[in-house]
């Protein structure tokens, strides 16, 4: 249990320091725009759009492994934000609504974005790397690489690359 949760924050930490960055783009232009230009709604709209490109380049280098065309792995990429831009409005406008949250843009802002976090770590895992397929592992299924040629001898969880022989095989593991 313990093992499987720490797997799956590890998975995460590298998206999760790349979108600290571009986070940090979003919450700064946010909070100048919303004191000084623009209405909570579209202010979101702006700061959100500008840390996407940067998000994008981020995750290309250091979070996943790129198994199509950079064209189309971009195109996808820009949906799946516009996907989140709409999540982001919506929560951010909506807690504007409730009394308790009022004028509280930090909190605000961190509830949209804890939520987006988790959207976007799936659906651009999906884009970057493809469909991942299951991997059978002493007999229980479990999320596993997706489809590229590298993915078949890849481990699926930094936990499986340090716990692998150093020779690299890996061959009790077979896809289903």
């Amino acid at each position: 249990m313990m093992q499987s949760l720490w797997a799956f924050i590890r998975e995460k930490i590298p998206f999760a320091m790349t979108g600290l960055v571009a986070t940090g783009i979003n919450y700064g232009m946010y909070l100048f725009l919303v004191d000084r230009v623009l209405p909570p709604g579209p202010a979101t709209v702006v700061a959100y759009s500008s840390s996407v490109i940067l998000n994008f380049f981020l995750q290309r280098y250091f979070v996943f492994e790129l198994r199509r065309s950079l064209r189309s792995a971009f195109v996808l990429s820009m949906g799946v934000s516009v996907v989140g831009l709409f999540l982001d409005w919506l929560i951010v406008v909506g807690l504007h609504r409730f009394p308790l949250f009022g004028d509280q843009e930090w909190i605000i802002k961190l509830v949209a974005t804890g939520i987006v976090f988790f959207y976007n770590f799936y659906a651009k895992r999906r884009v970057f790397e493809g469909p991942r397929r299951a991997i059978v592992d002493g007999g229980r299924r479990r999320a596993g690489a997706g489809s590229g040629p590298k993915a078949a001898s890849s481990p699926e969880t930094l936990d499986d690359h340090l716990l692998s022989p150093p020779d690299g095989d890996t061959t009790q593991k077979t896809q289903a």
